[in-house]
Protein backbone atom coordinates (compact mmCIF):
# COMPACT_ATOMS: atom_id res chain seq x y z
CA UNK A 1 0.00 0.00 0.00
CA UNK A 2 1.43 3.51 -0.75
CA UNK A 3 0.25 6.55 0.34
CA UNK A 4 -1.21 7.67 -2.64
CA UNK A 5 -3.83 5.24 -1.75
CA UNK A 6 -4.88 6.95 1.09
CA UNK A 7 -6.87 10.43 0.95
CA UNK A 8 -6.69 13.18 3.13
CA UNK A 9 -10.30 14.13 2.60
CA UNK A 10 -12.89 12.24 4.70
CA UNK A 11 -15.22 10.19 2.59
CA UNK A 12 -18.72 12.01 1.54
CA UNK A 13 -21.50 11.56 3.99
CA UNK A 14 -24.16 8.64 3.48
CA UNK A 15 -27.16 9.73 2.65
CA UNK A 16 -30.23 10.81 4.79
CA UNK A 17 -32.66 7.66 4.64
CA UNK A 18 -35.65 6.81 6.77
CA UNK A 19 -37.35 3.72 6.79
CA UNK A 20 -40.81 3.71 6.88
CA UNK A 21 -41.16 2.25 10.34
CA UNK A 22 -39.34 5.16 11.85
CA UNK A 23 -42.39 7.95 11.00
CA UNK A 24 -45.10 5.18 12.10
CA UNK A 25 -43.30 4.73 15.19
CA UNK A 26 -42.83 8.14 16.23
CA UNK A 27 -47.05 8.97 14.82
CA UNK A 28 -47.99 5.96 17.37
CA UNK A 29 -46.00 7.15 20.36
CA UNK A 30 -47.45 10.40 20.01
CA UNK A 31 -50.82 9.84 19.72
CA UNK A 32 -50.30 7.16 22.47
CA UNK A 33 -52.28 8.86 24.70
CA UNK A 34 -55.08 10.20 22.52
CA UNK A 35 -55.94 6.60 21.39
CA UNK A 36 -56.33 5.56 25.31
CA UNK A 37 -58.39 9.08 25.75
CA UNK A 38 -61.11 8.78 23.30
CA UNK A 39 -63.03 11.47 24.89
CA UNK A 40 -65.56 13.27 23.22
CA UNK A 41 -66.26 16.09 26.04
CA UNK A 42 -64.01 16.74 29.22
CA UNK A 43 -66.86 16.68 31.01
CA UNK A 44 -70.75 16.03 31.98
CA UNK A 45 -72.36 19.40 31.20
CA UNK A 46 -69.60 20.99 29.09
CA UNK A 47 -70.89 23.22 25.78
CA UNK A 48 -68.51 22.75 23.00
CA UNK A 49 -68.48 26.48 21.02
CA UNK A 50 -71.03 26.61 18.36
CA UNK A 51 -67.79 27.86 16.19
CA UNK A 52 -65.96 24.22 17.05
CA UNK A 53 -66.09 21.84 13.37
CA UNK A 54 -68.31 18.47 13.72
CA UNK A 55 -66.47 15.80 15.89
CA UNK A 56 -65.34 13.94 13.05
CA UNK A 57 -63.50 16.71 11.36
CA UNK A 58 -60.98 16.67 14.17
CA UNK A 59 -59.01 12.85 13.64
CA UNK A 60 -59.34 13.59 9.72
CA UNK A 61 -57.23 16.94 10.39
CA UNK A 62 -54.97 16.29 12.77
CA UNK A 63 -54.08 12.95 10.73
CA UNK A 64 -53.57 14.76 7.54
CA UNK A 65 -51.57 17.49 9.47
CA UNK A 66 -49.66 14.56 11.35
CA UNK A 67 -47.80 14.12 8.07
CA UNK A 68 -47.18 17.07 6.65
CA UNK A 69 -45.31 17.65 10.04
CA UNK A 70 -43.63 14.34 10.30
CA UNK A 71 -42.44 15.22 6.07
CA UNK A 72 -41.44 18.73 6.98
CA UNK A 73 -39.56 17.43 10.07
CA UNK A 74 -37.48 14.83 8.15
CA UNK A 75 -36.75 17.07 5.47
CA UNK A 76 -35.19 19.86 8.31
CA UNK A 77 -34.08 16.04 9.86
CA UNK A 78 -32.03 15.95 6.68
CA UNK A 79 -27.55 17.22 6.61
CA UNK A 80 -27.62 17.55 3.18
CA UNK A 81 -30.43 20.52 3.65
CA UNK A 82 -28.51 23.93 4.52
CA UNK A 83 -30.55 25.07 7.20
CA UNK A 84 -29.06 27.81 9.62
CA UNK A 85 -31.21 27.37 12.52
CA UNK A 86 -31.62 23.86 12.73
CA UNK A 87 -31.30 22.89 16.49
CA UNK A 88 -33.14 25.60 17.71
CA UNK A 89 -36.37 24.17 14.72
CA UNK A 90 -35.40 20.75 16.08
CA UNK A 91 -36.15 22.15 19.46
CA UNK A 92 -39.14 24.32 18.68
CA UNK A 93 -40.50 20.85 17.00
CA UNK A 94 -40.13 18.58 20.26
CA UNK A 95 -42.24 21.60 22.02
CA UNK A 96 -44.93 21.28 19.48
CA UNK A 97 -44.86 17.81 19.70
CA UNK A 98 -45.31 17.55 23.23
CA UNK A 99 -48.32 20.15 22.73
CA UNK A 100 -49.55 17.47 20.61
CA UNK A 101 -49.01 14.75 21.97
CA UNK A 102 -50.47 16.00 25.64
CA UNK A 103 -53.84 17.29 24.43
CA UNK A 104 -55.63 14.62 25.02
CA UNK A 105 -54.42 14.69 28.96
CA UNK A 106 -54.60 18.52 29.38
CA UNK A 107 -58.65 18.42 27.69
CA UNK A 108 -60.01 15.20 28.17
CA UNK A 109 -58.43 13.37 31.35
CA UNK A 110 -57.88 16.84 33.35
CA UNK A 111 -61.10 18.38 31.57
CA UNK A 112 -59.53 22.02 31.23
CA UNK A 113 -61.03 24.44 28.59
CA UNK A 114 -57.82 26.48 29.53
CA UNK A 115 -55.58 24.34 29.27
CA UNK A 116 -56.65 23.43 25.88
CA UNK A 117 -56.98 27.11 24.91
CA UNK A 118 -53.08 27.02 26.28
CA UNK A 119 -52.24 24.39 24.35
CA UNK A 120 -53.91 25.70 20.92
CA UNK A 121 -52.58 29.13 21.44
CA UNK A 122 -48.85 27.32 22.71
CA UNK A 123 -49.08 25.01 19.18
CA UNK A 124 -50.03 27.81 17.14
CA UNK A 125 -47.49 30.09 18.37
CA UNK A 126 -44.40 27.57 17.61
CA UNK A 127 -45.68 26.64 14.31
CA UNK A 128 -45.87 29.97 13.57
CA UNK A 129 -42.11 30.60 14.65
CA UNK A 130 -40.91 27.58 13.39
CA UNK A 131 -41.83 28.41 9.89
CA UNK A 132 -40.57 32.00 10.22
CA UNK A 133 -37.32 30.68 11.43
CA UNK A 134 -37.31 28.41 8.03
CA UNK A 135 -38.95 30.13 5.21
CA UNK A 136 -35.30 31.38 3.82
CA UNK A 137 -33.61 28.72 4.29
CA UNK A 138 -36.32 26.26 2.69
CA UNK A 139 -39.66 27.36 1.30
CA UNK A 140 -40.65 23.79 0.87
CA UNK A 141 -40.43 23.18 4.84
CA UNK A 142 -42.42 26.64 5.56
CA UNK A 143 -44.92 25.33 3.06
CA UNK A 144 -45.19 21.51 4.72
CA UNK A 145 -45.83 23.36 7.99
CA UNK A 146 -48.21 26.33 6.54
CA UNK A 147 -51.39 24.05 7.62
CA UNK A 148 -50.58 23.74 11.02
CA UNK A 149 -50.86 27.56 11.49
CA UNK A 150 -54.02 28.02 9.35
CA UNK A 151 -55.90 25.26 11.63
CA UNK A 152 -54.23 26.10 14.81
CA UNK A 153 -55.30 29.76 14.64
CA UNK A 154 -58.95 28.92 13.66
CA UNK A 155 -58.91 26.14 16.85
CA UNK A 156 -57.22 28.88 18.91
CA UNK A 157 -60.38 31.27 18.57
CA UNK A 158 -62.25 28.16 18.89
CA UNK A 159 -60.34 27.19 21.81
CA UNK A 160 -60.70 30.54 23.88
CA UNK A 161 -64.11 31.15 22.59
CA UNK A 162 -64.68 27.10 24.23
CA UNK A 163 -62.78 28.53 27.72
CA UNK A 164 -64.85 31.21 28.34
CA UNK A 165 -68.29 29.52 27.62
CA UNK A 166 -67.94 26.83 30.15
CA UNK A 167 -66.88 26.25 33.97
CA UNK A 168 -63.29 24.75 34.26
CA UNK A 169 -63.33 22.06 36.90
CA UNK A 170 -59.15 22.19 37.01
CA UNK A 171 -59.16 25.80 38.20
CA UNK A 172 -62.46 26.33 39.80
CA UNK A 173 -63.40 28.73 37.49
CA UNK A 174 -66.80 29.83 36.35
CA UNK A 175 -68.05 29.81 32.51
CA UNK A 176 -67.43 33.92 31.77
CA UNK A 177 -69.37 34.11 28.80
CA UNK A 178 -73.06 33.65 29.60
CA UNK A 179 -74.43 30.89 26.64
Amino acid sequence: MTDTTLSSRPPPPAPFRVRWWQPLLFWLLVNAWGFVERGTQPYAGHAPSPLQPPGWVFPVMWFSLNIVQIWGDLRLLDPARPIRRRRVLLALQAVSWAIYATFSLAYFTLGSPILAAAWTIGFFVVSSVCIALVVRDDRGIAGLWLPLILWTGFASVVGVHNALLNPDPLFGTPALWPR
